[in-house]
């Protein structure tokens, strides 16, 4: 049995399902396939966004780290996923550390790359960015619950729900 070509692989990819063969063509000519073993750092929160992933195979934890605090899983990301949106947003820092929690075996693609080819057909780069806007939404709601798992029902107040009487510093 052989290995699927990167072409097949980004065809079975959710997040890239339906887009044009020109585009996954397009995208084939850009990509390399990387594999992880179980327990590899990807990329590290704060490092400069070069490189996104599509997840073929394995599990792959995002983080959010604090000094101080250590790290808190945020999101388990999977087959047919994105993994690194900040590279095609133009965010210039990664805002979370992703851990292999399984071997992975991920198709890598230069950020600044997948952007010209975008630019290049403003069309496809369209529905590109909006699956991407997508992924991001579901990372930032995925935060909203871990922070309603951490605060419970108690909420920190905002600074103008305060008491009066409260201690400032």
């Amino acid at each position: 049995m052989t290995e699927p070509s990167v072409t097949d692989s980004l065809r079975g990819i959710q997040f890239l399902r339906d887009l044009p063969a020109e585009l996954i063509d397009q995208l084939a000519g850009i990509a390399q396939v990387a594999e992880f073993p179980a327990g590899t750092v990807i990329f590290r929160q704060g490092d400069a966004a070069s490189t996104l992933y599509f997840v073929v195979e394995g599990n792959v934890s995002l983080e959010i780290c604090a000094p101080g605090v250590g790290c808190k899983r945020i999101l388990t990301v999977g087959p047919g996923e994105l993994l690194g949106w900040s590279p095609v947003l133009e965010h210039s820092r990664l805002t979370a550390t992703a851990r292999t929690i399984s071997a992975v075996q991920a198709i890598a693609l230069s950020g600044p790359q997948v952007l010209a080819i975008c630019e290049q057909n403003p069309r496809l780069g369209y529905e590109f960015m909006k699956r991407a806007a997508l992924a991001l939404a579901k990372r930032l709601n995925a935060t909203r619950l871990q922070l309603l798992d951490v605060f419970g029902t108690q909420m920190p107040a905002a600074a103008d729900e305060r008491p009066a009487d409260a201690e400032t510093h």
